[in-house]
């Protein structure tokens, strides 16, 4: 028998119905998680932490867990004397908030009670991620991961950090001795020399606004950097003044254009759309009621396209507790595995269909079982993404205030269109140029001037004069491995609601 419980993307499943995989931290909270779902916890389980996985994964095969593999229960808490109740000696807790030599398994709450030291170290994570874009040495990406995997480990403490000693006695292999001496420096001073020299170069205040742009990476920001571009209102002027110069100025035009555009043509597209609407993109963040709004639209769509059966799931930021977010993320998910394949395709298109999308790019599905035990040490900070089916792009997303009634009667209008065009619903029986137009690789618009003109100028209209707002998505199409367990929501303050199964709507 196999139980599966989603809670905040931790997945805990009993494996030949033996051993345990949980990322929670102590057997009381796998023994609260089982209560809250009325599922008995079988006494003869071994409760691992996801090391062991990673070491099986290692291994490809399963390997017998050892000592170090065993989730504990928590230990008694220890009072402290009255004389010193306003000393703080959190080694202890510290050596728990570290469980794991994995950045992507710490946990990292939104409110944190170090935020002022872990947004210095940040800010030297981005400086290295930027330096490693321009000179591609190993050493910049190394130091990236390095000040990233210190600003973790400070967010995942349960108390503010008063003395370096309470890091370096509990956890000296998570944080480095360059971040030692950044922390120790502010913490005595108030200020670091390095940090505050990193956030008042002209080179960083740029490359940090280009690389906001949608479609624009290190590379590229420092190229433009190079050509004087410093700012995203520099390189849409001098895009749009290509398409105004004359023909008399044709050899000039072509290499301000060289210049100011990426290496890959099929880049072309989806920087311009990043430029005309930044405004929207990067100044106007997604609200959760916008997210919302846009998975039940999907769910319903789903449901009309293809039938019951699909839940949707709206992750990223959200799925952790945040109220606005910078694009909108859905994982796509049917009750039998397999007849997820083409979900996502058959949505770009219908909503291309509908008038919705500016710009996006399908990718198919390239899993092979040869991935679970590939090495994935890649050298590159931007490799490549998961495997599954997924479409990528920018929408136009009403900016009015939507209820399960507006869903409804957008569902209708978009399945009119659709209908109206003579074909079925997924673009079948069309002639080719119309097929061709409900590819879900499409941009609507043929030059820059155009997708800044539908933007509003190069300012951006505001979005109540046009009705619409541009907004990043991302459909995934992923197996189905939830057994319908994720419907429920386990909230529990006690654990700093850390266990919170992500929302979702599912379509039975």
């Amino acid at each position: 028998m196999q139980y599966n419980i989603f809670i905040d993307l931790i997945q805990i499943s009993i494996i030949h119905s033996l051993i345990l995989v949980t990322e929670l931290d102590y057997i009381e909270d796998v023994e609260y998680l089982f209560q809250l779902a009325s599922i008995e916890l079988p006494s003869n389980a071994a409760i691992v932490s996801t090391k062991w996985l990673s070491d099986c994964i290692r291994a490809k095969a399963l390997t017998t867990p050892e000592k170090q593999h065993f989730l504990c229960r928590k230990a008694p808490e220890k009072k402290l004397p009255e004389d010193s109740a306003t000393s703080t000696d959190i080694s202890s807790a510290s050596a728990a908030a570290f469980p794991t030599e994995f950045l992507c398994q710490m946990r990292c709450p939104l409110e944190h009670h170090n935020a002022s030291l872990a947004q210095a170290l940040s800010v030297l994570a981005r400086n290295s991620e930027h330096q490693y874009g321009i000179t591609k040495d190993q050493q910049y990406y190394a130091k990236a991961l390095a000040f990233d995997r210190a600003a973790a480990c400070l967010k995942s403490l349960q108390q503010p950090l008063l003395s370096i000693s309470q890091l370096t006695d509990s956890c000296p292999r998570y944080i480095g001795d360059h971040a030692i001496r950044i922390i120790t420096e502010l913490l005595n001073t108030g200020a670091s020399a390095e940090v505050d020299a990193v956030t008042g170069s002209d080179l960083y205040q740029c490359m940090t606004n280009l690389t906001a742009v949608y479609g624009v990476g290190q590379a590229l920001a420092y190229k433009w950097y190079s050509c004087g571009v410093k700012s995203v209102s520099d390189a849409t002027h001098r895009l749009l003044r290509h398409h105004e110069c004359g023909e008399g100025q044709q050899q000039k035009r072509d290499s301000e254009l060289v210049a100011l555009l990426p290496m890959g043509g099929g880049d072309h597209k989806r920087l311009q759309t990043g430029l005309a609407f930044h405004n929207d993109l990067v100044n106007k963040p997604v609200a959760l009621a916008e997210a919302s709004y846009f998975r039940d639209l999907i769910a319903k769509l789903l449901l009309e396209l293809r039938g019951p059966g699909f839940t949707v799931t709206l992750v990223g930021g959200f799925s952790r507790g945040k109220s606005t977010g910078h694009d909108c993320d859905l994982l796509i998910t049917h009750d039998v595995e397999g007849r997820e394949a083409g979900a996502v395709s058959d949505l770009a298109r219908v909503l291309t269909a509908a008038g919705m999308v500016i710009h996006g790019t399908f990718e198919a599905n390239s899993f092979s079982p040869s991935v679970l035990s590939r090495d994935f040490r890649v050298k590159e900070l931007r490799s490549t993404l998961d495997h599954f089916e997924k479409w990528l792009g920018v929408i136009k997303l009403s900016s009015r205030d939507a209820d399960s009634s507006t869903v409804d009667r957008d569902v209708e209008s978009i399945m009119a269109k659709i209908d109206g065009n003579g074909c079925d619903r997924r673009g079948e029986g069309l002639p080719a140029a119309k097929r061709r137009a409900l590819s879900p690789n499409y941009c609507a618009f043929d030059s820059f001037a155009e997708a800044v003109a539908m933007a509003g100028g190069e300012a951006g209209a505001a979005s109540a004069s046009r009705g619409w707002l541009a907004r990043r998505v991302d459909l995934i199409a992923v197996p189905q491995v939830n057994n319908g367990c994720a419907n429920q929501i386990y909230k529990k303050k006690d654990l700093k609601n850390r266990y919170i199964i992500n929302e979702n709507v599912s379509i039975d």
